[in-house]
């Protein structure tokens, strides 16, 4: 249908109407101009077309019709300054303004992010509807089809290009797949997508990809250290999400050493952190996780990327840190009230000289604030003296007078109507401060925003390093020995959850000659680190995390030779310690049926047992 224009106060009455019957079919966008600005800094021509069918798509040009809308909308639904909002289907987000959000637009630039937003809005609304199935299963259409294609690109945040194999191009839209993520997060050029595909919108639903989350979990390798997003965090308990929409929930224990911490010093919404993995994708944990461990993020998609990348300061990533919020605001004056100039009235007597007189001063271009106000008492003599006239006048005096009469009733309105265009000339003026100071401490919160997540971040880093600090060991013990063991079994207690420590407990275990000396002589290793990975190699972790590549040291450095084996039995084991670093560090070590001894720390071309 394309967009639909309103000017004038009735149009927009009528609008405002039709919103608020319960009765509508499909939802509705208003899209309006920002005072001063030519054109709609929103896209609502694009609006249109991408949903057509699917939503009625309005633009409100002048502000007469702005404000006619707004007065007949009720509070807090309004639409104005430039501003566009989805109204669906229903009267549902009239007591939830959750489900019709207003989106601002200050400037073309961001009038592109905006209409974005407002394309994501209005398919949600109509999927709500139910429309985007009805137009799949429409009558006489047959089955949609499912076809298969190579994504091409991502053009902006909510979309992404797809070229069929039989030729031509889809689109998918991302606010229908997965809410809040942007395209690049879910696709990447040359991925194989599949979906239904609509043929009137050129739009491919690929929602099938997704696997349950529960399928997604299932391919995490306990112990292994993910990214995961904050949704929630108070005092004590937290909420990470590893895939959009379905987060987990840590408490304090889980998250620092230190019961004292309030979390809400250590993290905030939003923030994208390094989680572990336990108890088979069931537990989750943030104590202890080194920023050397290997991360990566869940894909939403099969084939698709990691939905999180690790968060930068923007001093770090070189992103700008936007405008200075506290610079000055220009804000476009509206254009001045014209004079009213009322043409001259008739008057009844060339002899009369006050009305001759009132009508030279009204001729002479005179504002309507200077002009004399007619009295009840003024007509009724003018009347009196058109009755005194001889019989054959009346009749025209008469009409005379009734022009007169009407004429000063004009006169009044037009009094009126200036009074309320100058009235509407000072709100204008007033509403347009107030979104520039809005804007202006919109800018400064971000800002602060930001600056608080930097904190919260060396915050937290502080905490857990003071944490392994108060730890240490080191000079509660004079035998190495008898400190390496009790290292181990407080790593131990740390990492395993309670309800899990009965089913990996610690494997009886000694201490090779060489292997506390390796340890101090081997640089570049971390001695906690060292640790961590023994008791992995306890429990049994260190057999299940592919980060650890853990296997027989062999007797060459062929495939297919036999491994390493002592004359008592024991076959020697090789597990990494670091990767992706010069000469990686590995810890060797000798196992039996049911005891290990640890060897040598080494270099990673080191293979002596």
């Amino acid at each position: 249908m394309g967009v639909q224009t309103i000017t004038g106060p009735r149009r927009a009455e009528e609008l405002a109407e039709e919103l608020n019957r319960p009765g509508r079919l499909r939802p509705t966008v208003v899209v309006t101009m920002a005072r001063g600005a030519e054109r709609p800094y929103i896209d609502a021509g694009r609006l249109a077309r991408e949903l057509d069918g699917l939503a009625d798509v309005y633009l409100i040009c002048d502000p007469a019709a702005s404000w006619a809308f707004s007065r007949g909308m009720p509070e807090m639904t309004q639409v104005y300054g430039g501003a566009g909002r989805v109204y669906p289907t229903g009267l549902e987000w009239v007591r939830d303004l959750r489900r019709s959000r207003l989106r601002f637009a200050y400037s073309e630039a961001e009038g592109t992010a905006t209409t974005e937003r407002l394309l994501d809005d209005g398919l949600r609304a109509a999927d709500a509807a139910g429309l985007l199935r009805a137009r799949t299963a429409a009558p006489g259409r047959g089955p949609a089809p499912e076809v298969k294609g190579t994504v091409s690109g991502c053009p902006n945040p909510s979309q992404a290009m797809v070229m069929l194999e039989g030729g031509g191009y889809a689109t998918i839209q991302v606010g229908l797949l997965c809410a809040g993520v942007a395209s690049d997060r879910l696709f990447e050029r040359g991925m194989q997508v599949h979906g239904i595909y609509d043929d009137r919108s050129r739009r491919l639903d690929v929602s099938g990809m997704r696997m349950p989350p529960g399928e997604r979990m299932a391919e995490v390798v306990d112990g292994e250290v993910l990214l995961g997003r904050v949704e929630s965090v108070g005092e004590s308990v937290c909420e990470i999400a590893l895939l959009p929409g379905f987060p987990s929930f840590l408490s304090r224990a889980r998250v620092t050493g230190d019961l004292t911490d309030d979390l809400r010093d250590l993290m905030s919404v939003g923030e994208v952190v390094p989680v572990r993995v336990c108890a088979g994708g069931t537990a989750l944990s943030m104590v202890d996780v080194d920023d050397d461990v290997p991360v990566r993020s869940l894909a939403v998609l099969p084939g698709g990327p990691g939905w999180l990348a690790p968060m930068e300061s923007p001093a770090v990533s070189g992103r700008p840190e936007g405008p200075d919020p506290s610079g000055p605001v220009v804000v476009p004056l509206p254009a001045p009230v014209p004079n009213v100039r009322v043409p001259g009235l008739s008057y009844l007597e060339k002899g009369d000289a006050g009305t001759r007189d009132d009508v030279e001063q009204l001729h002479e271009g005179s504002t309507v604030r200077e002009l004399p106000r007619p009295t009840p008492s003024m007509l009724a003599g003018r009347a009196a003296q058109v009755l005194e006239r001889p019989a054959k006048k009346t009749a025209l005096r008469s009409a005379l007078l009734a022009v007169e009469e009407e004429r000063s009733a004009k006169r009044l309105a037009l009094v009126e109507k200036a009074r309320l265009e100058e009235e509407l000339r000072s709100s204008t003026l007033e509403m347009q401060h107030l979104e520039a100071e809005l804007a202006r401490r919109i800018g400064l919160l971000e800002a602060r925003d930001r600056e608080l997540e930097r904190l919260r971040r060396r915050n937290r880093r502080g905490a857990q390093r003071d944490h392994r600090e108060m730890l240490s060991s080191e000079d509660l013990f004079t035998d190495p020995e008898d400190r390496f063991r009790f290292d181990v079994t407080v790593c131990w207690a740390r990492r395993i959850p309670a309800g899990e420590k009965t089913g990996r407990p610690l494997s009886a275990y000694r201490l090779g000659s060489r292997f506390l000396a390796s340890i101090e002589g081997t640089p570049g290793v971390d001695r906690d680190k060292v640790v961590d990975v023994t008791v992995e190699v306890l429990t049994g972790l260190a057999g299940t995390s592919a980060g650890r590549q853990m296997h027989a040291l062999r007797t060459g450095l062929g495939g297919n030779d036999q491994p390493v084996r002592r004359d008592d039995g024991a076959t020697c084991f090789r597990v990494s310690l670091q990767r992706n670093t010069p000469q990686a560090r590995r810890l060797h070590f000798w196992k039996w049926a049911e005891e290990i001894e640890f060897s040598r720390v080494v270099l990673h071309d080191d293979y002596e047992p």
